[in-house]
């Protein structure tokens, strides 16, 4: 009997034995399984989040060659509006010089008429004057208007804004026309009074 027990008893252990070794091959080789599977994934993570990094490099690097092709061409176009600008405003300096040569050619006119009166024997003191004055007034002129041409030169259209261009030509070519307007007064003054000399002679030469 006691035999019978033992060998019964062997029996039994070398099932559960048995069945221990049959059942834990498949336990390890899962969890081998996993834990390659989970480097497997950490990879692929790792791997996905390089690809979003390079991604994200070539979107700012063409972000940031689209706003510097942007600010570039602003940068050519702001240069050729402030270019222009200057352009305009020396055609306009052109034409009051074009005056100002006018204006010199009247008062070698009045001049010359000064002369003729002091030769007839007219007192041309007050018209001398007044052509000295306006004479005066011409070379504040002339010294105005290249001034200005020089300001408008000297506007830098890399640097320079549309606005600062627009306003420091116009202030540049202001000051030179108010100069002009000036120097045409002037003669107009000596004009005058070279007409007043002329008439006081005639009117003298009336009463004799």
């Amino acid at each position: 009997m006691r035999k019978i027990f033992l060998a019964l008893f062997f029996a039994l252990l070398l099932s559960i034995s048995t069945y221990s070794i049959v059942f834990a091959a498949p336990v390890n080789s899962a969890t081998v399984n996993a834990q390659e599977k989970l480097q497997e994934l950490r990879k692929n993570r790792e791997e996905l989040k390089k690809q979003n990094q390079e991604r994200q490099e070539q979107r700012i690097t063409i972000r940031d060659d689209f706003t510097e092709r942007v600010a570039t061409k602003q940068a050519e176009v702001k240069k050729n509006v402030v270019e222009k600008i200057k352009t305009i405003f020396t055609r306009i300096l052109k034409r009051l010089n074009a005056a100002l040569t006018r204006l010199d050619k009247i008062a070698e006119r009045i001049a010359s008429r000064i002369d003729k009166l002091k030769g007839r024997g007219v007192d041309t003191t007050k018209a001398e004057t007044a052509l000295a004055s306006a004479e005066s007034l011409g070379a504040r002129a002339a010294s105005a208007i290249s001034d200005a041409q020089a300001k408008i030169d000297a506007i830098d259209a890399q640097s320079t804004s549309v606005r600062d261009a627009v306003h420091a030509s116009k202030d540049a070519v202001r000051s030179a026309r108010q100069a002009l307007f000036d120097y045409h007064k002037g003669l107009v003054a000596a004009i005058r009074e070279v007409k007043a000399a002329q008439a006081h002679r005639e009117g003298t030469n009336s009463a004799q």
